[in-house]
């Protein structure tokens, strides 16, 4: 009897080769920049691109995270999103970024970003953050910090999580995320749909 290494166990090996070069993330840009068109009517995964010969400064410029947002809602919290949607530069490059704004106690409640990881600093205040792991082993884990000034922290893309401004002063965080779109989904908003 030949020894060697079983066919099966090749094959299973080969397998998790592929998969582990597989990528969930907005796809590398094919050029320098895709400026997004805001006069196309067609609908696409991203944005169509305008004449890179037409393309200004403009294009690439977005003012007014140094205005805080406003906080006199029931969660006491904003977001001021700057993505593809308001920043048209942002096209193909798998980058977006936020200012959020807590009033004191103020909460940015449980949601999801479906297509983007996010990592957040805090720049004024402490925030008690965390998310919710996916049903792995039929038990999920919830991870915590409590963050002060100059931390930082990181949401895996698609999972539920959270901050909340657990001081009595304001608090203030610049969030980066890894899409043009991350999209978001909040918890409450989502399940009151559910029949």
């Amino acid at each position: 009897m030949k020894k060697g290494v079983p066919t099966y166990l090749v094959t299973v090996l080969l397998f998790a080769l592929a998969c582990s070069l597989t990528s969930a993330s907005d796809p590398s840009p094919l050029q320098d920049f895709c400026v997004a068109s805001k006069d196309s009517n067609e609908f696409v995964n991203g944005k169509f691109c305008n004449d890179p010969m037409r393309a200004t400064a403009n294009d690439f410029f977005f003012s007014g995270l140094d205005k805080a947002g406003d906080t006199s809602n029931r969660q006491g919290s904003n977001v001021t999103a700057v993505n593809v949607d308001n920043l048209a530069g942002l096209n193909t490059l798998g980058i977006s970024v936020a200012r959020i704004d807590f009033a004191p106690y103020g909460l940015n409640p449980p949601h999801t970003h479906p297509r983007g990881t996010e990592v957040i600093v805090v720049l004024e205040g402490t925030l008690y953050v965390g998310f919710v792991t996916s049903n792995i082993d039929n038990r999920n884990r919830l991870f915590t910090k409590v963050l002060n000034k100059g931390d930082v922290f990181v949401f895996p893309v698609g999972l539920i999580h959270f901050q909340w401004n657990m001081g009595n002063t304001n608090a203030l965080v610049f969030a980066a995320l890894s899409s043009q779109n991350p999209g978001v989904i909040t918890i409450a908003n989502a399940a009151a749909l559910v029949p």
